[in-house]
């Protein structure tokens, strides 16, 4: 089956979208940076009951904004050369860092894999950006009727 696209290819390298860039966009970026930034991320790891004999597997916890505690499943083949690849995970909208057991293959070909619950929506981790407004079963809109600071 072709790949078809609603305009030329060239026209979509280029492409920006149709909503307007915000005039203080890049003040805004600058600030939440300097925010992280700032933040001491105080980083624990903790064995996990869940072991193979060649993956240590590990919760992962540090501070982000606002001062919550963010989880990650953390899982290094115990044989690896340092540096080694790896791969970050990110689950989908109200889901959470899953199964230790998913993550074994990649673990197994020799990467460290952190599969992060995401604030607010599933696992371990705190979401303390109280906002007004609601966010209809979960938090992909968290914040908009609230300060640019309280989006999610």
């Amino acid at each position: 089956m072709p790949l078809l696209f609603d305009m030329p290819f060239e026209k979509l390298q280029t492409y920006e979208g149709t909503n307007p860039r915000p005039a203080d966009f890049d003040e805004y970026w600058d600030r939440a940076l300097a925010e992280m930034n700032a933040v001491d991320p105080q980083i624990e790891i903790v064995p996990a009951d869940f072991q193979t004999p060649y993956a240590e597997c590990s919760h992962m916890y540090f501070t982000g904004v606002g001062g919550a505690r963010v989880h990650a499943k953390l899982m290094r083949p115990k044989n690896a050369s340092e540096p080694h690849p790896a791969v970050l995970m990110f689950h989908g909208y109200s889901g959470s860092s899953g199964d230790w057991v998913d993550k074994l293959g990649y673990v197994a070909m020799g990467y460290t894999v952190a599969a992060l619950d995401c604030r607010g929506q599933g696992g371990l981790s705190e979401d303390n950006g109280a906002v007004q407004g609601w966010t209809l079963r979960g938090h992909i809109i968290r914040g908009l009727d609230d300060a640019p600071e309280k989006l999610y």
